[in-house]
C-alpha cells in the first residue's frame, strides 16, 4: 500500500480543499481496498461466466437527395435516421429475410439485458394480469403494425437488444452482437442493405411523378427555342449586312424587356400548374406550401411519435388498455388535423394560378401594344426584330423553367435522404464481450469510487471527536487532557482517579507556554452540557494542589453552576462587584477542597471563588463595561491564575466578548457526542473575536475505546 499512501500524500499536499477527504481515505484505506478487491473479484468472475459475443459493424452514409445543379447544404436528421434503423418494422423485415426465426444460435441465445430490464418486464407482466381484457379497436391506426404480427415479439426484442445503431463522424454505424461471428456479420450487412433498399424505394416513389409535368414543359420550350434559334440563324445568313438604326434598336430593346417579364410570368404560371397537379394527385411532399409550413411539420412529427408508441403498445399486448384507446384517439385527431392543414395549405394554389394567368395575359396584351409600331417598318426590319425577340423570349423562358425545376429538386432533396453502404461488416475475429481488460479497469475505478463513498460515509457517521488524534486532525489544536465518563468506570467514586486525570489537564496547560503561562483562562464549550464547569473547578483544584494562588470566576451568568458545586449562594458575586453593589473582597469566597467548606484563612491548597452574583438580563453589558476590565486587573494582581467558567460559545454573544478579554481560552468538547461542525462553528466565532484558543479538553470519553487501551490511559478498562 505504499503507492496508495504516496498518492494520497501528494494530493493532500498540492490540493488544499481535498486534504480533509484525503486524510479520511488514508485512515480508512482498508475499507477502500476491500471495496476495490470485492468489485474487481466480482467483475472477474462475471467475465469468466459470461459467454463470448462477437460484434460486426456496417457503416452507412446518409445524405440529402438534391439535384446536381443545385446541391443541398442541409444535413439529414441523423437522430431520425438512427430511430428508423432501430424501428421494429425494419427489424421484422430482416428477421424474415435472413430467417432468424429458424436460426438456433439466434433463437436460443440470451438477450443483452440492461439494469432496469428485469424490473420493466415484471411490471409489464403484472400490468397485463391486472388489466381487464377488452376487444381491440378496429381502426386503421394499426394497419402498419399488423405486419409485425408475422414475427414473434420476443424475437424482435432480442434482435433489438443485440443491435446498436450510433452516429459517428457524418455516418451511421450498424453493429450487431451475437454468440456467432458469422451470424453477426450476416445480420449487420442484411440490416444495412434492407435499410438502403427501403430508402431507395421511398425515393423512387416520391421523386418520380412530381417532376413529369415540369420536365415536359421544359422539353417543349427547349424545342421552341431551338426552332427560334435556327430561324434567326437562317435570317442572319441571308441578310449578313442587316443593321438597326437608333429608333429601331430602342424598339427592339423595349420588346426584349417586355418579353423578359412575360417569360418570368409564364414560368411562374407553369410552376403553379405543376403544383396544382401535385396537389390533385396528393403528392404533398414536393409542394413548397407543405415543406415550409411549420404547423404541418410539427403535426407530422407528432403523428410519427404516436404511431411508434401505438405500434409498441400493440406488440406489447396492451391493445386492450385504456392507454391504447386514448392513444388511438389522439392519433386519429392528429391525422385529421394534418389532413385539414394540408388542404388549407394547398387551397391557395388555385388562387395563385388565377393570379399567374392574369399576369401572363396582361403582359401578352402589353407585348402586342408594344409590337404595334412594327407595322410601320419595312418587312425585313420587322422580321429581324420579331425573330430576335422570339429567340430571346424562348431562351429566357427556358432558363426560368430550369430554375423552377432546380428549386423543385432541391425541395425534394430537403425532404428525403439517400442511404449508401460505405463499409460492409467484416467477419469479427475477436470477442467483443466480455472485454476483460476494460471491464477490470472499470471495476477498479468503480471500486475506488465505491470505497471512497463508503469511507466518507463511515467518517460522517463518526463525525464526533473521540480521541486526541481526532482533535489534532480536525481542529488543528493540541489536546490538553482527556477526561473519561466516570459513570462508565467500575470505580466511579474513586476521587484519586479523578485527581490524576485533571492533573494531566494541568500539566497540558503548563506546556502551552512555559515561559509566559496565561494568567486568565476562560473555560468554555460549544454548547451547554459538555462539562466546562466541572473542568474549570477541577482544574482550579489541581492548580491549588501545587500551591498556586488560583481563583475561579463564575462568568456563566445565564446558568451559573460553580456556587452549586460548593453548596454556596450565588450572591453577592461578579455582577454585584461590576455594578458597584459590593466590593471585590466581600464577594470572594475561600474554599478548602479537602472538606468542600468555606475556609476562614488563606492556607495553602485552598481555592478562591467569585460566584456569578445577582442574575442580570443582559450579561453582555457586564463584560463590555470598563468596570469588568478593572475587576480582571485586580484579580490578576492578587492571584497567579484566574480560571473563568464562561458561557457556551453558541448560546450567546457574551462568550466571545469574555474570551477576548482573557489571556487564553480552553475549549471543552464532549467526546462521542459533540459533532465536529458544531465545534468548528464555535472556533470560528472565537477566531472572529481574536480570542486565543490554546487547546482542547476532551471530556466524557468512553473508557472502553480501543484507542485508550492501546495507549495505556490510567482510566482505560
Amino acid at each position: 500500500m505504499r503507492w496508495w499512501t504516496a498518492a494520497l500524500s501528494y494530493v493532500s499536499g498540492n490540493v488544499a480543499w481535498l486534504r480533509p477527504h484525503v486524510e479520511v481515505l488514508s485512515r480508512r484505506r482498508r475499507t477502500v481496498a476491500g471495496a476495490v478487491a470485492g468489485t474487481v473479484l466480482t467483475v472477474g468472475l462475471v467475465c469468466l461466466v459470461l459467454p463470448a459475443r462477437y460484434t460486426a459493424t456496417a457503416r452507412l452514409r446518409v445524405e440529402p437527395l438534391a439535384s446536381k445543379a443545385a446541391p443541398s447544404s442541409r444535413d439529414p436528421d441523423i437522430p431520425e435516421e438512427v430511430s428508423l434503423l432501430s424501428s421494429r418494422v425494419l427489424v421484422a423485415e430482416v428477421i424474415r429475410q435472413v430467417g432468424l426465426d429458424r436460426n438456433a444460435e439466434f433463437v436460443e441465445g440470451r438477450r443483452r439485458v440492461g439494469w432496469l430490464e428485469p424490473a420493466t418486464r415484471a411490471f409489464k407482466r403484472l400490468r397485463k394480469l391486472t388489466r381487464r381484457q377488452t376487444p381491440a379497436p378496429q381502426d386503421d391506426a394499426d394497419s402498419d403494425a399488423r405486419l409485425l404480427l408475422q414475427v414473434p415479439g420476443g424475437l424482435i426484442a432480442k434482435y433489438r437488444s443485440w443491435l446498436d445503431v450510433t452516429a459517428a463522424a457524418g455516418a451511421i454505424d450498424v453493429a450487431f452482437t451475437s454468440p456467432s461471428p458469422t451470424l453477426s456479420q450476416q445480420v449487420a450487412n442484411a440490416h444495412a442493405a434492407q435499410y438502403v433498399r427501403r430508402r431507395l424505394g421511398l425515393r423512387s416513389q416520391i421523386t418520380g411523378e412530381p417532376a413529369t409535368f415540369l420536365e415536359e414543359e421544359i422539353d417543349r420550350v427547349r424545342g421552341d427555342l431551338l426552332a427560334a434559334d435556327d430561324a434567326l440563324a437562317i435570317f442572319r445568313g441571308e441578310h449578313p449586312d442587316m443593321a438597326l438604326d437608333g429608333r429601331q434598336q430602342a424598339l427592339a430593346d423595349q420588346l426584349r424587356a417586355v418579353g423578359q417579364r412575360l417569360s418570368e410570368a409564364e414560368a411562374d404560371r407553369i410552376a403553379v400548374e405543376s403544383e396544382q397537379r401535385l396537389a390533385r394527385s396528393r403528392h404533398y411532399d414536393a409542394l413548397p406550401a407543405i415543406a415550409t409550413n411549420p404547423r404541418i411539420q410539427a403535426l407530422r412529427a407528432d403523428a410519427a411519435r404516436l404511431e411508434a408508441r401505438h405500434a409498441e403498445l400493440r406488440k406489447s399486448f396492451l391493445a386492450a388498455s385504456p392507454e391504447y384507446h386514448e392513444l388511438s384517439a389522439q392519433l386519429r385527431g392528429v391525422r385529421g388535423n394534418l389532413e385539414r392543414e394540408m388542404l388549407r395549405a394547398t387551397s391557395a394554389i388555385e388562387s395563385r394560378l388565377i393570379v399567374a394567368r392574369g399576369t401572363e395575359t396582361s403582359l401578352r396584351n402589353e407585348l402586342r401594344r408594344t409590337e404595334a409600331p412594327l407595322r410601320g417598318l419595312d418587312e425585313i426590319t420587322r422580321e429581324a426584330i420579331e425573330l430576335d425577340e422570339a429567340a430571346a423570349h424562348g431562351r429566357q423562358l427556358y432558363d426560368a423553367l430550369r430554375g423552377r425545376k432546380q428549386e423543385a429538386d432541391l425541395l425534394r432533396g430537403m425532404q428525403l435522404s439517400s442511404a449508401l453502404l460505405l463499409d460492409p461488416a467484416a467477419l469479427p475475429t475477436r470477442a467483443a464481450e466480455p472485454h476483460v481488460l476494460r471491464d477490470l479497469v472499470l471495476a477498479l475505478l468503480a471500486g475506488l469510487g465505491l470505497g471512497a463513498l463508503v469511507a466518507l460515509r463511515q467518517e460522517a457517521r463518526h463525525a464526533r471527536l473521540e480521541t486526541p488524534d481526532d482533535v489534532r486532525r480536525t481542529l488543528d489544536l493540541p489536546p490538553l487532557g482527556v477526561v473519561p465518563d466516570f459513570s462508565l468506570l467500575p470505580r466511579a467514586d474513586d476521587t484519586a482517579l479523578a485527581a490524576e486525570v485533571y492533573r494531566g489537564v494541568r500539566t497540558g496547560l503548563g506546556f502551552v507556554d512555559p515561559e509566559r503561562p496565561p494568567r486568565s483562562v476562560v473555560v468554555t464549550s460549544s454548547e451547554p452540557g459538555e462539562g466546562k464547569t466541572a473542568t474549570a473547578v477541577n482544574l482550579a483544584i489541581a492548580l491549588a494542589a501545587i500551591d498556586r494562588r488560583v481563583i475561579v470566576v463564575d462568568a456563566a451568568l445565564r446558568d451559573a453552576a460553580v456556587h452549586r458545586a460548593f453548596g454556596l449562594p450565588p450572591a453577592p458575586g461578579l455582577t454585584d462587584v461590576v455594578r458597584g453593589a459590593t466590593s471585590l473582597a466581600a464577594a470572594v469566597r475561600t474554599i478548602d477542597p479537602a472538606t468542600g467548606h468555606t475556609a476562614t484563612t488563606a492556607s495553602s491548597g485552598v481555592v478562591h471563588l467569585l460566584p456569578a452574583g445577582t442574575p442580570v438580563t443582559d450579561p453582555s453589558a457586564i463584560f463590555g463595561s470598563p468596570r469588568w476590565h478593572d475587576v480582571l486587573r485586580s484579580l490578576a494582581e492578587r492571584y497567579e491564575t484566574i480560571v473563568i467558567d464562561g458561557p457556551a460559545v453558541l448560546t450567546g454573544v457574551e462568550a466571545t466578548t469574555l474570551a477576548a478579554t482573557a489571556d487564553a481560552v480552553l475549549l471543552v468538547v464532549r467526546g462521542h457526542r459533540t459533532e465536529r461542525p458544531v465545534v468548528r462553528r464555535a472556533l470560528a466565532r472565537l477566531g472572529a473575536a481574536h480570542a486565543r484558543v490554546i487547546g482542547v479538553v476532551l471530556n466524557g470519553v468512553n473508557p472502553g475505546c480501543s484507542y485508550y487501551r492501546s495507549y495505556a490511559y490510567p482510566f482505560a478498562a
